[in-house]
């Protein structure tokens, strides 16, 4: 009899929980889903998952996740099976079936993108720490077909050689240039010059006369940019609409590459509109880009484009 005036009042709890946490910190915030739990017998993630769709709920549900009292939720990005994580929520929140059927109907569904992202994020992490081994055949081929796709009429003259400065190396040996990133800054920047007409176009606006920039360098710059995105959180969101897009479907390291690509882009576009008086101010405009790339990614549209 009384259920719409619970659920006003609730609401009203949860515009007041943001309000109240921003100001008096996240324990205030705790205590509002505390009263909101004790009124209305339902825990904030049953509510989120009630009351939004798409990109909203996501944000919602995981940072409802990272501020839990329970340390199995706050640690929701080491999930990567479905079954698994939706039962660790019903156990952690002790939610019955029989009290909130709908929450259980759509609990894989909600917890499916949030698991394919993670695989997705560990799969990259182990590849950003492998190091390049000059003596594994598989990191040598992958090497050599790079040069092949960006300089495919220029043969390499030998594999230590300066002519690894033509696609935008530091020194004769690139193996020491992906230090940093390891494996997954050579499969990035591999996968542009191997399906892209896009990596030919970069390679070409990299020998600007006046706004000129190392390619193969500022690709492995832009993976560790998307790497640091992706870890604190707001690159999440672009990989979201990719893995709900027509339906559920996985996430592959194809997905991080084309995002990769579509970074890099979109950075050369931005380094060579802003005129930059050397090549001494790359990091700065990279710091700047950054912040207008993090921003796009927090907006209500994070889907990067799809470069050809």
């Amino acid at each position: 009899m009384f259920g719409w005036l619970v659920r006003l009042i609730v609401g009203v709890l949860d515009v007041l929980r943001s309000v109240l946490a921003s100001l008096l910190g996240e324990s205030a915030g705790k205590f509002v889903d505390w009263v909101s739990w004790r009124i209305s017998g339902t825990h904030k993630i049953q509510r989120i998952s009630a009351n939004f769709k798409g990109l909203q709920k996501l944000r919602r549900i995981e940072d409802c996740l990272k501020n839990s009292n329970h340390q199995e939720l706050q640690n929701f990005r080491e999930y990567t099976n479905v079954a698994e994580f939706s039962a660790v929520i019903m156990k952690t929140k002790e939610i019955k079936p029989a009290t909130d059927p709908e929450f259980v109907a759509r609990i894989d569904t909600t917890c499916h993108p949030l698991c394919e992202i993670n695989k997705l994020t560990k799969e990259a992490t182990t590849l950003k720490r492998t190091k390049y081994d000059s003596d594994n055949p598989d990191h040598e081929m992958t090497l050599l077909s790079l040069w092949n796709s960006l300089q495919p009429d220029t043969p390499l003259d030998n594999r230590i050689s300066e002519m690894w400065a033509d696609i935008g190396f530091q020194g004769n040996d690139p193996a020491t240039d992906f230090r940093g990133m390891g494996i997954l800054g050579l499969e990035n920047l591999h996968y542009l010059a191997k399906n892209k007409e896009m990596g030919k176009k970069l390679l070409l606006a990299s020998n600007h006369p006046s706004y000129g920039f190392s390619l193969a360098i500022t690709s492995i710059n832009l993976t560790a940019v998307m790497m640091e995105l992706l870890d604190s959180g707001p690159l999440r969101s672009h990989f979201y609409y990719k893995s709900c897009h027509g339906g559920a479907r996985s996430l592959s390291m194809s997905d991080l590459h084309e995002a990769h690509c579509s970074i890099l882009s979109q950075f050369v576009e931005f380094y060579q509109a802003a005129q930059p008086a050397s090549i001494m101010e790359f990091n700065v405009h990279k710091a700047a880009f950054r912040e207008v790339l993090k921003e796009k990614l927090l907006s209500d549209k994070p889907l990067l484009e799809t470069v050809k």
